[in-house]
């Protein structure tokens, strides 16, 4: 985008957020939207190529003026259409000298940093409008779309890397007012000329009343100051959901939950030394009757005492009173999954749907150790670009 008017924002938040209209690029110093939760927007492209406000070489046939169809990506900070100031990928070169846009496709959702590629229909004649819809979310909240002047020798319009998140919230609607672009990789000056490759190539640059100065240019207007706006693009939200992310409990126990023991299997050990009337509370003993028998009753108590001593040792007991046996404690054990498995195939194969990846649990925690992770994962997939436009009347 050549020259760049952001309209619907009030200006005393343009100024409170920093928002820098500068060329193609607009760059918002933005907190990030929830990479959770998509939002759909229109966009909607209004151009005033007239004979009356561009008289100059109007090209009237073979072909008139008019604009080819839109291209547009949604997409995250790694990506770019194009940037005014440097050079054009060969995939713009392409587009702006013929409209083919097999290399700018390349750039497929998934891939590349884009999440949504949409178009929208060319426009016949100079004058007209056009429109499309895209998504975007948080890991994604910047839209970049072209178009071309036809005809011409390499010129367009379009956005750069317009970030639609401000401050963790959603633009709701946004003017840009453009001016044509030249993509620096053929020389002619005129909507007509033959080709005529720029070698090297230039950066991309903004065409204006004054620049290039060349009398032949066919936008050159010495007695203007700037043009007005060849066309305009207003961008406002149509709605907001939340992808519906699936959580799988985890299958570990909580470290402070309680359960109930089953009783302990009789061992050897413990066989040999199981006195069924042996009790935990000790009785003081009985007074003897002869001096035999209180001589026979003191090792009695004492082997007694001793049997309850080692029971006590081997046993506790629970919260049921029953007697198990105590064991040497072991430190906590965490969780442990698998690899995330490949992802889906898309949910949708006309718009934005979902797509699921899993794992599985190797090893279930035990004694408060680490609990299981989630085990599926959702993210977004496919594109608005092939959706009849009936499929965004919710």
């Amino acid at each position: 985008m050549a020259h760049t008017r952001c309209l619907s924002l009030p200006l005393a938040l343009l100024l409170a957020v920093g928002a820098l209209c500068v060329g193609a690029r607009t760059v918002y110093p933005s907190g990030g939207c929830d990479p959770q939760k998509m939002t759909v927007y229109k966009v909607l492209v209004e151009t005033a190529w007239d004979r009356d406000v561009f008289p100059k070489q109007y090209p009237e046939w073979r072909p008139p003026a008019q604009w080819s169809k839109v291209v547009g990506r949604s997409h995250d900070s790694t990506f770019s259409l194009f940037t005014l100031g440097e050079d054009a990928s060969e995939g713009l070169k392409k587009f702006a000298e013929s409209g083919d846009t097999n290399l700018l496709d390349a750039h497929s959702q998934g891939s590349g940093g884009v999440m949504d590629e949409f178009n929208a229909p060319p426009i016949p004649q100079g004058v007209g409008e056009t429109s499309a819809d895209f998504f975007v979310d948080g890991n994604h909240s910047k839209v970049s779309l072209i178009s071309r002047v036809v005809p011409s020798p390499d010129w367009f319009i379009g956005v750069d890397s317009f970030d639609l998140c401000v401050e963790g919230k959603w633009v709701e609607s946004v003017v840009l007012e453009l001016d044509p672009l030249d993509a620096g990789t053929d020389n002619g000056f005129t909507f007509t000329s033959p080709n005529w490759p720029t070698i090297p190539k230039k950066p991309v640059s903004r065409i204006t009343a004054q620049t290039p100065d060349h009398p032949a240019n066919s936008f050159y207007y010495p007695d203007r100051t700037e043009h007005p706006p060849i066309a305009t693009i207003r961008i406002f939200k149509i709605k907001e959901y939340e992808l519906a992310r699936v959580y799988n409990p985890s299958l570990a126990r909580s470290p402070d939950r309680r359960y109930r023991t089953g009783s302990i299997p009789t061992t050897p050990e413990l066989e040999e030394t199981r006195d069924p009337e042996v009790s935990n509370e000790i009785l003081p003993a009985t007074t003897p009757t002869t001096t035999t028998t209180t001589t026979t009753e003191v090792p009695k108590h004492a082997l007694i005492n001793t049997i309850v001593d080692k029971y006590r040792k081997k046993f506790r007991k629970n919260r049921n009173g029953r007697k198990m046996a105590t064991r040497r404690r072991r430190g906590p054990r965490d969780c442990r999954v698998s690899e995330w498995s490949e992802w889906s195939s898309c949910s949708k194969t006309c718009g934005i749907g979902d797509q699921i990846r899993t794992r599985t649990v190797l090893r279930h925690s035990r004694r408060g150790g680490r609990p299981c992770p989630n085990l599926q994962e959702t993210q977004w997939c496919g594109s608005s670009r092939d959706c009849d436009h009936r499929y965004f009347n919710w």
